[in-house]
């Protein structure tokens, strides 16, 4: 798949943005951020189907923060040290633009893009969301059919503000993961509102019965949905199912899609005039 060449006019805009501006092009070719000293960068863990092993579904993206000055904090912390909501947004939204730049470059395929949205945000905003979001989707001329939002698991205890979240990321025409504790989570769920992929972390699986038998009661729970089983430290021995998807340090690390990006370092050619002289 090209790069759309709306992401290539973005990308040209920042060859030359300093390493202080909230987006930059990094000698790399990849695209980084800046928040409070910290530099942000993305890594993608892999998603896979459970009766289909050898090919990636999708990538859950998460944000790595460092500094030059400092200690490497998780991002978590970096959330916390938000001095308010209006700072957690603007952090929220900058992670995931920097995610789906750098997943833009570096797909050539059909996976679908997870991205994470912390508590903060969605306890701060109180209409429309996923609209802003949506708009840098559409900037980039990247197709919102394969982003799926995921929301975190303390909303499972919301379900008056969970509704209305997944209404609003809908309405932007942008699909919804969630994560659940429990099978009695996911009935909860399922009962109010159809959901599209629901992620379950490995160790909130039971003792005393066998994953697969645990497994395929969620997946029978699920409805329509899809059960993503995350954190997985070690490989399941199943049968696999359409509706389960496996991911977790067993079937691949948080890391780069690539080495090398296709986008030339600041200061040199023009990456629209390298793409079209690549074209003509």
């Amino acid at each position: 798949m090209a790069i759309p060449i709306k992401t290539l006019l973005f990308i040209d805009g920042l060859k030359f943005a300093k390493s202080d501006h909230s987006l930059f092009l990094a000698d790399s070719g990849e695209i980084c951020g800046n928040w409070q000293g910290y530099i942000l960068t993305s890594v993608f863990q892999p998603i896979f189907r459970s009766n289909d092993p050898d090919k990636v579904f999708g990538y859950d993206a998460f944000v790595r923060c460092t500094s030059p000055t400092q200690p490497p904090v998780a991002p978590d912390q970096l959330f916390l040290n938000a001095i308010d909501q209006e700072n957690i947004i603007q952090l929220d939204r900058l992670c995931r633009t920097i995610h789906l730049l750098n997943f833009i470059l570096l797909d050539n395929q059909d996976p679908l893009l997870f991205l994470n949205v912390n508590e903060g945000l969605i306890n701060a905003v109180d209409d429309n969301h996923g609209s802003s979001f949506r708009k840098v989707i559409d900037v980039l001329g990247f197709s919102p059919n394969r982003i799926i939002i995921e929301l975190p698991v303390s909303l499972i205890n919301q379900p008056r503000q969970l509704h209305f979240a997944l209404q609003n990321y809908r309405l932007n025409s942008l699909e919804v993961a969630v994560h659940i504790r429990s099978t009695q989570d996911l009935i909860n769920l399922t009962d109010s509102s159809p959901i599209h992929y629901i992620k379950i972390d490995a160790a909130f699986l039971k003792s005393g019965t066998t994953a697969l038998d645990q497994l395929n009661a969620l997946t029978t729970a699920s409805g329509n949905a899809n059960i993503i089983l995350t954190d997985n430290d070690e490989k399941y021995n199943l049968i696999g199912t359409s509706k389960l998807f496996l991911q977790g340090h067993a079937y691949g690390k948080p890391s780069a899609l690539a080495a090398k990006f296709p986008i030339s370092a600041p200061n040199q050619e023009s990456t629209i005039a390298k793409s079209r002289l690549q074209a003509g």
